[in-house]
């Protein structure tokens, strides 16, 4: 019995979710749902499935479905919204590969019938992509990626600005899987990465708070870095043959800088051509900083702290102005030797991002560097707590320096001074001490 039955299921089944050709009754006389008999069956089926749909009944749904679908195709455009419900329903539930193709070419003629009767190309293509690489099983195939990847490009081309987040996202996904698998070059990556940066940076300049957007935006920039596709050679061979052309375009200048910057690249003699140009078409705060990494390449100190200064001065951005002021902190101490001056530069990105553990590190960094504050043993011993307590302080506003601040705290704390030591200079543990010089800290006595 059990035998006949899946006999006769299957061909039945078959006829159920296949979508005949039938005369699409409404549209033939330019109605939504046709005349007579034709627009009340229409109105009854639209009716039916709507209900099973609305309560995720969608094996009811299919059938009256389906009429609406064939019979009346512009009633509404439900049809096409609630159809990729139910198909993708049928495409997760489908364990038969062959069978589950076949569904999924459904879904396809789903999203191409909406265009032909809602138009909406560019919102519909962009879902049409996202909604393929849903399925999991789809996105090792390389084939169904570029795919997705072509009806993604085309969305992103007709909406741009307005493209949606998850177009965005799924669209440099894809393209970063091409590019693995040998189906795409490295310059056509980073063409893709600056057509999405570019409508993310747009969307985040009118909703700058936006979790998704940022999101996006931080994984986006992440992946790209990761996937080897940008070298500095990838990123030359791509803008340098454009220089001349577009060498008055602000935004080509400005990306050139930026994704140089991001690899390191301020060495090659290209950047120094695109940060010189853009300086001299906008003397912005990016076109500074721009010059200062290139001086900084160049050992000239002196040029690039003035442009460092100068970025500072002109950047609006809380963020990017702290980014400015630790990097010339680190440059101070580092290059220049002045524990100081640099600790001065620290505590401004500090104001600006109270939560970045970075700074506290480099204070603690410039402290170790101070021994030459004190002529005796003891004092030079001091210097140590205080370090110590700025590292302590690192990890405790930003887990991510945690390591490092660990790692620093473990080094010098063998420095602290000996229980003997802190014992004749009439001290004992837990008590205040103010380490002096420029310093100026008050810390706990610790012994080692």
């Amino acid at each position: 019995m059990d035998r006949t039955f899946k006999i006769i299921m299957i061909p039945v089944l078959m006829g159920f979710f296949a979508i005949p050709l039938s005369a699409q009754k409404g549209v033939e006389d330019g109605s939504r749902y046709g005349h007579g008999e034709d627009s009340i069956a229409c109105i009854k089926n639209l009716s039916l499935y709507r209900e099973n749909v609305k309560y995720k009944n969608y094996d009811d749904a299919l059938g009256s479905w389906k009429i609406v679908f064939n019979d009346c195709p512009t009633a509404t455009k439900n049809i096409y919204i609630d159809g990729v419900k139910i198909w993708n329903y049928f495409i997760d539930k489908e364990k038969d590969p062959v069978r589950k193709a076949e569904l999924m070419d459904t879904l396809r003629l789903i999203y191409d019938q909406r265009i032909k009767y809602y138009k909406q190309e560019g919102s519909v293509l962009g879902r049409k992509g996202v909604d393929i690489l849903r399925h999991k099983e789809y996105r090792t195939d390389s084939d169904i990626i570029e795919e997705a990847y072509g009806y993604l490009n085309k969305s992103l081309n007709i909406l741009k600005n307005k493209s949606s987040v998850a177009v965005v996202a799924t669209y440099m996904t894809s393209s970063l899987m091409l590019f693995q698998d040998g189906r795409i070059t490295d310059l056509q990556v980073i063409e893709d990465y600056s057509m999405t940066n570019n409508i993310l940076e747009y969307q985040l300049g009118q909703k700058p708070d936006n979790a998704s957007l940022l999101l996006v935006k931080e994984k986006n920039d992440g992946n790209f870095i990761a996937s080897r596709a940008p070298t500095c050679e990838s990123l030359v061979d791509y803008f340098q043959p454009q220089f001349e052309s577009k060498k008055d375009d602000l935004g080509y200048l400005q990306r050139v800088v930026s994704f140089m910057t991001s690899l390191n690249c301020e060495t090659d003699p290209f950047y120094a051509q695109a940060a010189e140009t853009l300086y001299s078409k906008e003397p912005s705060s990016a076109a500074a900083f721009a010059l200062a990494k290139l001086f900084l390449t160049k050992e000239d100190y002196t040029k690039s702290m003035a442009y460092y200064e100068e970025a500072i001065n002109s950047e609006e951005n809380p963020d990017k102005k702290a980014d400015y002021y630790y990097q010339l902190a680190f440059i101070i101490n580092a290059k220049l030797e002045q524990p100081q001056k640099a600790r001065s530069y620290a505590l401004e990105a500090i104001k600006l991002r109270p939560d970045w553990g970075d700074p506290y590190i480099l204070i603690g960094d410039a402290y170790v560097s101070a021994k030459n504050c004190f002529d005796d043993e003891f004092e030079k011993t001091t210097i140590y707590w205080v370090a110590v307590d700025k590292f302590a302080k690192a990890k405790s506003v930003d887990s991510a320096v945690a390591e490092k601040a660990n790692n620093r705290i473990s080094t010098y704390s063998k420095y602290f001074p000996d229980v003997e030591t802190v014992f004749f200079y009439s001290l004992q543990e837990g008590d205040s001490y103010n380490v002096g010089c420029w310093i100026n800290e008050t810390t706990k006595v610790r012994p080692r």
